[in-house]
């Protein structure tokens, strides 16, 4: 499953949309991202799956540079498969290593700045974790990932409400 394109003609996987407005620099970022063909995004929504786990708990990072609380993930790299930067970013992001169960929802996204806009996909899968001990090194830079912690419940601090509430 590589193109969010192809999880379109299945009904089990909700599609909506979003507009993103962004600072000259955030956009400015975004467009580099899209016009290198990198406009596509994961997320994962990590379930807490130990023997005595408690589904209902979800792992959460928050970004330096953000406001609150996120699902982990990023941008697909070039050559890898959404399910491979599922894996990746939540182990880069959080030190689990997640197991993919499946896509939950596909965003499509519109980033506005100054009357321009560049356009992506935000594509969210259900993951499950076997172990709970966050890692002590976050992010792939040292300025990128402040926190990552477990939740029982949408946090209020949460820049991506909607989303968690749709999913939780």
């Amino acid at each position: 499953m590589t193109d969010p394109d192809s999880l379109a003609d299945r009904d089990d996987v909700p599609r909506s949309a979003e507009t993103v407005h962004l600072d000259a620099e955030e956009f400015e970022t975004v467009c580099r991202h899209v016009e290198a063909g990198r406009d596509r995004w994961v997320g994962a929504f990590v379930r807490d799956d130990t023997d005595a786990a408690d589904e209902s708990r979800i792992v959460l990072v928050r970004n330096r540079w953000g406001d609150g609380w996120v699902l982990p993930g990023g941008t697909v790299e070039l050559g890898e498969t959404l399910r491979e930067a599922v894996v990746r970013e939540v182990r880069e992001e959080t030190g689990l290593d997640a197991t993919v169960e499946r896509p939950l929802e596909v965003v499509e996204q519109t980033f506005e700045s100054d009357g321009s806009a560049a356009s992506g996909r935000f594509v969210v899968f259900e993951a499950r974790a076997s172990d709970t001990e966050l890692g002590d090194d976050l992010g792939v830079d040292a300025d990128e990932i402040a926190d990552a912690a477990w939740f029982d419940a949408v946090p209020d601090e949460s820049e991506q409400a909607g989303l968690l509430t749709r999913h939780f």
